[in-house]
Formats: C-alpha cells, sequence, structure tokens
C-alpha cells in the first residue's frame, strides 16, 4: 500500500483509489476534505468489506493524517463498494451520514423482495442461487450500522465548503450527491460517471428507477459544476452537461431496444428479453454470461421494462403459475 496514490483534486480535498478486487469497476474513488483548525474532515465512501479494501482506506488515511475519530463519513449510496467499511470505521470513532431513504434500505429484506420478482421474471433458479452464493454486493456488504440520516436541501459544512445534499434517486432510491454552490464542485458518487454508464436496476421500493434516473440527471444538468467528482474513474475532458447528454441519449435507444424486443416476441419474461438485448461484456453469447453479470442485465432491463409499461408502451401480465411476461 506505499505506493498509493495521493491526488489532490480541489483546494482542502483530496482523492486515493480503494482497489476492489475482482470487480469490473476495479477501484472506487475516495475522497477526503480535511477540516479547518478545530474542525472535522470529511470522508466519502468506503470500498467493500474486504481486507484489500480495507488496507487502502486505511493508508490512504494514514497518508493524509486523518484520525478517525476527528472524521466523519459519507455514504453516497447504499451499495456495498461505497458503504462496507463504514461500520469499521464508525468503531473506530467515526460518524456516518447517509440518506434516510438508502439507510432504511439497508435495513430492509430488500433482497428477500429482489429474488422472489427476478424469480417471477423468469430467472432459474440455479443462476439465481450461483448469483448469491458469489455476489460481492451480498458478500462484502456492511453489517448493521447506525448513521445520521440526510435528507434532501440537508448542508453540511467542512474545510471551507458547504455542500447541499442532492437527493438523486435512480441508481439506487436514495442516492445522493454532494454540491458546493460556491466553488462550483459536485460530489456525484454512481449518479454520473464518465467512461461506463451507471447501472440502473429496478427497486422494489422505487416504482419506476429509471424514470427516476432520468429525471435526476435532468435536475442535475442545472447545477453550475465545474468540478465532477465521480465515485469511480475519471472524467477526462467530459463536462458534466455533455456526459448527461449521452447518458440520456443511451437510455433512449436501450428503451426503443427492449420495446422492439418485446414487440417482436409476445409473451416474452425480463429474463429473456435481457438475452435478446445487446450488452458490451465478453461473452459469445447469453448462455455464457457470467451469473453476476445476468443479474445486473436483468436488473436493468426490469428498469427499462418497468418504465414502458407505466407509460403503456408494452403491458405486463401473469400467467396462472405467478410468472410475469410482457407484450405490445
Amino acid at each position: 500500500m506505499e505506493n498509493l496514490t495521493i491526488e489532490q483534486v480541489a483546494e482542502n480535498i483530496w482523492s486515493f483509489p480503494v482497489v476492489l478486487p475482482q470487480n469490473p469497476l476495479k477501484w472506487l474513488n475516495c475522497y477526503v476534505i480535511k477540516g479547518l483548525p478545530g474542525e472535522r474532515n470529511l470522508l466519502i465512501d468506503t470500498g467493500f468489506r474486504r481486507p484489500e479494501c480495507r488496507l487502502a482506506l486505511e493508508e490512504g488515511m494514514r497518508q493524509l493524517d486523518i484520525d478517525p475519530e476527528e472524521t466523519d463519513i459519507f455514504l453516497t449510496h447504499l451499495h456495498s463498494d461505497h458503504t462496507g467499511n463504514a461500520p469499521a470505521l464508525q468503531e473506530m470513532g467515526s460518524r456516518i451520514l447517509i440518506s434516510w431513504i438508502d439507510l432504511d434500505i439497508l435495513h430492509s429484506e430488500s433482497w428477500s423482495r429482489r429474488k422472489k420478482r427476478v424469480l417471477a421474471e423468469g430467472m432459474p433458479e440455479d443462476v439465481l442461487k450461483d448469483v448469491f452464493e458469489h455476489n460481492p454486493a451480498v458478500l462484502y456488504a456492511p453489517p448493521y450500522f447506525d448513521a445520521v440520516r440526510l435528507m434532501e436541501g440537508d448542508t453540511l459544512d467542512y474545510g471551507g465548503y458547504r455542500l447541499e445534499c442532492l437527493l438523486t434517486p435512480g441508481h439506487t432510491p436514495g442516492h445522493m450527491c454532494l454540491y458546493a454552490k460556491e466553488q462550483r464542485l459536485m460530489f456525484l458518487g454512481d449518479h454520473v460517471l464518465f467512461d461506463i454508464t451507471p447501472n440502473i436496476c429496478n427497486w422494489e421500493e422505487l416504482e419506476d428507477a429509471l424514470g427516476a434516473y432520468l429525471d435526476s440527471l435532468r435536475a442535475i444538468m442545472k447545477y453550475d459544476v465545474q468540478t465532477a467528482l465521480p465515485g469511480h474513474r475519471h472524467c477526462g475532458e467530459i463536462t458534466l452537461q455533455a456526459r448527461c447528454e449521452t447518458l440520456l441519449r443511451h437510455h433512449e435507444r436501450r428503451l426503443a431496444e427492449a420495446e422492439q424486443v418485446v414487440r417482436m416476441n409476445p409473451g416474452i419474461q425480463a429474463y429473456d428479453t435481457a438475452g435478446k438485448m445487446t450488452w458490451k461484456i465478453r461473452s459469445r453469447n447469453w448462455e455464457e454470461f457470467p451469473p453476476g453479470q445476468k443479474w445486473f442485465a436483468v436488473g436493468e432491463t426490469l428498469a427499462h421494462l418497468d418504465y414502458l409499461t407505466l407509460r403503456g408502451k408494452v403491458e405486463r401480465y401473469t400467467d396462472a403459475e405467478g410468472k410475469i411476461h410482457y407484450r405490445a
């Protein structure tokens, strides 16, 4: 960990990578705002609950001379690659902050509801079993923790920055970005990523996850942002507004593709719909998709089918065995 790269990204703000082993995301961008004299520090997102992530996190904090007892932890959303190590830091004296919506989901039976839904949508039981035996979101999730419950419009003050909490549902129901108006800076979490597309899946707690995400993208575009700080990878030379436009067009194309698949295959289930859509993955066909990637693909397909169903583009119906089908 002595080769960990610390980068200053703005005045009084640093970033370092938390490795995500065997994961296509590769690393998490962990951000630190160092508090002014007499203030607490703010650390944003923590990595999976696994030793490699914990070591990178602790080494980054050591190099930045960050004491957990003097540091608050802001979690942009509930996913395990962002929340996994938060309870460990809490045990060391840190205070955790997260949106009330995502905290409630973390404390709920969300996984059992999602399992029931994908089985009804056609996912084979053996594929689902494999997913939950190897899914890092499950294996490296944090144990129970309590936290300060943040609401839309709350403000946080650290290191000369006044940060407004922006609720940006879609990637998760309670995803939050932080916006510093004076410095024209925004911590984006996974709401906007610049060289990969954020996964937008269905949520039982959010009727229209994709619709909420698209609305959140349009809302974010209205903010004056010069420094965009995503949760993964880099921005390159792309502006936040330009990237939002690209993501909106991407989902327009995906919606058209999903509708076309249903139109061409009346009575199809979501699992088979996902198998007929196009994905950027190194597998020759749907049968060769790793189970974890099938989980993400089906979740994303369901978000698009929910969107189309709610707008009358496709019809959802349930057969006598409780299986869910679609027709256009």
